[in-house]
């Protein structure tokens, strides 16, 4: 029998406790108008994307910790400021 989890489910298979790819981070931070994911909410890009957005007259969302299957999920890549050595297999 596959080891279970505290959800009750297969480890692998639970997007909580599924251990992260190699090279990213179990939680990751987005915002409502962007495309990818961060390392953290302060990261340089994330804040500069926000600052861009505010210039274009564009509605400016605050980062929200989200798992990173999630982010996945809805179709985001990896930030390349925050994960640089991070390539996608």
């Amino acid at each position: 029998m596959s080891e279970r989890c505290m959800h009750d489910m297969v480890v692998g298979q639970c997007v909580d406790c599924a251990p992260a790819p190699q090279g990213l981070v179990k939680h990751v931070f987005v915002t409502a108008g962007g495309s990818v994911f961060h390392r953290s909410s302060g990261c340089k890009a994330l804040r500069e994307g926000q600052h861009y957005a505010l210039r274009l007259g564009m509605e400016n969302h605050p980062p929200r910790r989200v798992v990173l299957a999630e982010a996945r999920g809805e179709g985001r890549g990896a930030c390349a400021y925050c994960f640089w050595d991070y390539r996608p297999t």
